[in-house]
């Protein structure tokens, strides 16, 4: 008889998390989903539900009710990590993104669970480092990145790559760009900036871009992902390369909002302190600071090839997921077209 597994979600009321957890539920699976905020699950997941165990990741005691009766039927999908643009805690950023990533280690190690795939960004590779297509030569290290969201990654991937040589943990990474399409109910910053250009209270565009791809393509490739992966290898999902003002001249066509002025990065950079005040005046979180300008002008050209070969995955284009992203704000309230 075939092994009927559990999948674990932590941070399923996430971006990433609720895409990935919506398509396991799609495909009938048992699914125990970790959240922090009754209110906000019951928001994400008004119809079909998991069963939901709710806690903080920074607390072990938390993740230990988790895994209460884990064993190695269980599959963990650890998608939980402090994304900022250099706003925010310091220490919550690490509290979250490393030792929340470190307690979900620890119990996958002591239940013996059947795999770990665990969600981690592009912004953690080194700096400099040029990925080969089977990216083994992904080793991550700390002290190559940005202080901040890609420093706390990196310590993550770290973790997690340790259990598997040191510990016998099979446990795979998935390295994601920039993540757009339906699904943000947490307001990522590239939500912000689609309502704050289509409500009109983005000001300019920024000359640069990042590589940003629609999060239900690797949904779309769960099942191989789950099914292929292996333990010790790291997997990156991504698109091509794109710029902001692509980005824009697609809201723009849909919705009928007026083309806007771009800045220079350097003129960007010199405008970072009145941002700042503008953001602490306002409680919104800045939509550029000096580690989003940094990300903006990287080489982001990531070579998909593993992910084609191995799982079939096949990023749509970018205007069908602006398209579909613009229609997910209109439909939930979160923009007035």
């Amino acid at each position: 008889m075939e092994k009927e597994y559990i999948y674990v979600v932590t941070g399923c009321t996430g971006y990433v998390g609720n895409v990935l957890t919506k398509k396991l539920l799609r495909d009938g699976l048992r699914v125990i989903g970790f959240a922090r905020n009754p209110e906000k699950a019951a928001r994400v997941f008004p119809d079909r539900k998991p069963q939901f165990v709710y806690g903080d990741i920074t607390s072990e005691q938390d993740v230990g009710k988790l895994f209460e009766g884990a064993d190695d039927r269980y599959i963990v999908l650890h998608t939980v990590a402090k994304v900022t643009i250099g706003e925010g805690s310091g220490k919550e950023l690490k509290a979250v993104t490393v030792q929340g990533t470190r307690n979900v280690v620890n119990a996958c190690l002591a239940h013996g669970v059947h795999k770990l795939l665990h969600v981690s960004s592009t912004e953690a590779v080194p700096h400099g480092l040029v990925l080969r297509e089977d990216l083994t030569n992904y080793v991550p290290d700390p002290a190559r990145v940005r202080k901040g969201y890609a420093r706390a990654k990196s310590e993550a991937d770290k973790i997690v790559l340790d259990a598997v040589r040191e510990r016998g943990l099979n446990a795979s990474l998935l390295l994601l760009a920039g993540v757009l399409g339906p699904g943000d109910y947490s307001n990522s910053h590239m939500t912000q900036m689609f309502i704050d250009y289509i409500e009109g209270r983005l000001p300019a565009s920024v000359k640069g871009g990042y590589n940003d791809f629609d999060i239900r393509d690797v949904a779309d490739v769960l099942p191989a992902i789950v099914e292929k992966s292996r333990a010790g290898e790291s997997y990156l999902f991504a698109r091509q390369p794109d710029t902001i003002n692509e980005i824009l001249s697609f809201i723009a066509e849909k919705t009928g909002r007026k083309k806007l002025p771009t800045l220079p990065l350097w003129l960007a950079y010199l405008g970072l302190p009145f941002l700042s005040l503008a953001s602490k005046l306002s409680g919104k979180r800045p939509l550029y600071t000096s580690a989003a300008l940094a990300s903006l002008k990287a080489d982001a050209d990531f070579p998909i090839g593993k992910a084609v070969k191995e799982f079939g995955y096949s990023p749509r284009s970018l205007k069908e997921t602006v398209n579909d992203h613009i229609d997910f704000l209109a439909e939930n309230g979160f923009a007035r077209l």
